[in-house]
């Protein structure tokens, strides 16, 4: 799972005499403010699913290069905490003025690093929940054998078409099946055993029609995958 920083940006909030409950309050109002202040702390705007991504790093491409003057400043990422927002405290949630959902998320700033930039990857992706991993598995398997359609409607079709999205994102970046599988469902759901083959069942995946799921989008700092 994707490690949090929620701990140390409200122990900063705590030290300044502010319960966790009214931290919301120290926020700024608008993003450009939110930005601005964000850019001086190295936090960067931590969605829920797919968000805006240049305003997710904009804090990051101001705060990175004066950690490693003379970096690119595009060669930045956001690490959320990993946990779905339901299970984060009310109070770290917030909405920008487009109103989409994030928490308070950490720069990465160094994108080379494979491990980084796989987090980046994953943070784009709608995180899995219980009931999701509950059934993912057996929705792989039914999609890959019957196709969507044969996915009834509910947890089991919502987990079909989070796997289809997330295997064609992984694609898009020439990220692999064993990072498919051991780093986002594996890593996601805790589960290590698979009962089929990896290779297969990933090109199956990204078989589906964009009707079942299309990639979240490249993320490489040069734009090109």
């Amino acid at each position: 799972m994707k490690t949090t920083i929620l701990f140390s940006y409200l122990s900063s909030i705590l030290l300044v005499g502010t319960d966790v409950a009214n931290a919301a309050a120290l926020l700024p109002r608008d993003d450009a403010a939110t930005i601005a202040s964000f850019a001086m702390q190295g936090l960067c705007l931590s969605y829920f699913g797919a968000g805006p991504t240049d305003k997710e790093l904009a804090p990051c491409k101001t705060f990175c290069p004066t950690q490693n003057p003379g970096s690119d400043p595009n060669a930045v990422g956001c690490k959320g905490p990993g946990i779905a927002q339901d299970q984060l405290d009310p109070s770290t949630v917030f909405t920008d003025d487009d109103g989409n959902a994030y928490t308070p998320g950490t720069c990465v700033c160094d994108l080379s690093a494979a491990g980084a930039f796989l987090d980046v990857v994953i943070q784009a992706l709608s995180q899995l929940d219980n009931v999701l991993c509950a059934v993912i598995l057996s929705a792989i398997t039914t999609l890959i054998e019957e196709g969507i359609e044969a996915l009834p409607a509910g947890a089991l079709a919502d987990a079909g078409k989070e796997a289809v999205v997330a295997a064609k994102t992984f694609k898009e970046n020439a990220l692999n099946a064993v990072s498919f599988f051991s780093s986002y469902i594996g890593q996601e759901c805790g589960i290590s055993d698979f009962n089929f083959n990896l290779d297969d069942t990933f090109s199956g995946l990204i078989a589906q029609p964009d009707s079942a799921g299309v990639s979240q989008g490249c993320f490489k700092s040069d734009g090109v995958c």
